[in-house]
């Protein structure tokens, strides 16, 4: 049976997409056809940035220690479903383009075999994260003596190299502001929650002070300057793991809702950036709190009204995989059947 729902973890993770929704929606506002704009905007979008995808990283890190440690079979299998997904989602967002005849096949195929540019910008995240499986995975199948460190540094060192030399594939370059964190959920597992309210306040007052000196966009390999990274990185999950701990009653309901709903949030959260223009005139303040105040039910209406859709496509790409990965284990066995008759059931 599967373990039950963690409902505290639920309503951490409705924090985190609430994050990421909050940064998605601030974007097209401060992001203009010559790069950023200073104002209101991008000062707020630096300090959600600054920590918010390696807070993720970390709660998904503490749900694979709920489900239970994954082998390294298990963990491609993953892998691969999300891939799957990614593709999936990734297709139908440039149907539109096709449509209208923009689109060439050649550079789609060619992007999709390199992974990377999917359709939609934020299904960088599950490349990512089947990738930090994979690596956690093969880690602790590492026999060799440190081998579960050795093979975690290795992947960090590969990572900051691709990140300096813009390397663009298979999201390799995110593993500086994933792999650590997704490391430490599975550590702490339930135990991250037990942050202080001391260690959180401590927290915010670090990411305040820190975050806009630097500029960090994990899903492009841009971490600024490490150290500010690394500083703003933990201080934020501390001050979010304060907070997710201490959220009771309605607030802890209302977060727990967004938390169950947060994959139908993301993927209309990439259809939002896909077709959002350039929306400079609301780069003030009470434009901020107004774009919030309609933004987010409006996000949260039709990720409710779509998530029948959603689901059922996600569902079609982890069969298709699921299959794919069951027919290939079973020629393989049949194949070594074959190969060693003398282990038949027929023989004595």
């Amino acid at each position: 049976m599967p373990p039950p729902r963690d409902l505290q973890l639920d309503a951490a993770r409705g924090l985190a997409v609430l994050l990421v929704l909050s940064g998605h929606l601030l974007q097209p506002v401060f992001y203009g056809p010559s790069g950023p704009e200073p104002g209101p905007a991008l000062a707020v979008w630096r300090v959600i940035y600054a920590f918010h995808m390696p807070f993720f990283f970390l709660l998904c890190g503490m749900v694979d220690r709920i489900k239970g440690e994954a082998s390294l079979g298990e963990a491609c299998r993953s892998a691969l479903r999300l891939v799957a997904v990614t593709l999936a989602f990734g297709t139908l967002a440039l149907v539109p383009q096709a449509l209208a005849g923009t689109l060439s096949p050649g550079d789609a195929l060619g992007d999709a075999l390199c992974g990377r540019d999917f359709g939609l910008g934020v299904l960088w995240f599950l490349v990512a994260l089947g990738l930090v499986r994979v690596i956690d995975a093969a880690a602790r199948a590492a026999t060799f003596p440190g081998g579960y460190w050795i093979v975690l540094g290795g992947a960090l060192a590969l990572s900051w190299t691709c990140s300096a030399r813009a390397f663009p594939y298979w999201q390799v370059h995110a593993l500086v502001g994933a792999l650590p964190f997704y490391v430490a959920g599975l550590r702490l597992g339930p135990r991250a929650f037990d942050v202080s309210a001391l260690l959180g306040a401590c927290g915010l007052a670090v990411l305040l002070l820190c975050a806009p000196r630097n500029f960090v966009h994990v899903a492009t390999g841009h971490y600024g300057d490490p150290a500010l990274f690394a500083v703003t990185a933990v201080a934020g999950s501390a001050f979010a793991l304060a907070v997710a701990g201490r959220l009771r009653g309605p607030p802890r309901a209302a977060a727990g809702l967004l938390g169950r709903a947060s994959f139908e949030l993301y993927i209309v959260s990439g259809v939002f950036l896909l077709l959002a223009p350039h929306w400079p005139a609301w780069d003030r303040w009470d434009g901020l709190v107004l774009l919030a105040a309609i933004g987010l039910p409006l996000h949260l209406i039709a990720a409710r009204g779509l998530r029948g859709p959603i689901r059922a496509v996600r569902a079609a790409a982890d069969s298709v995989v699921d299959s794919a990965v069951d027919g290939l284990v079973d020629g393989l066995a049949g194949r070594r059947r074959r190969a060693r008759p003398g282990l038949s059931g027929a023989d004595p």
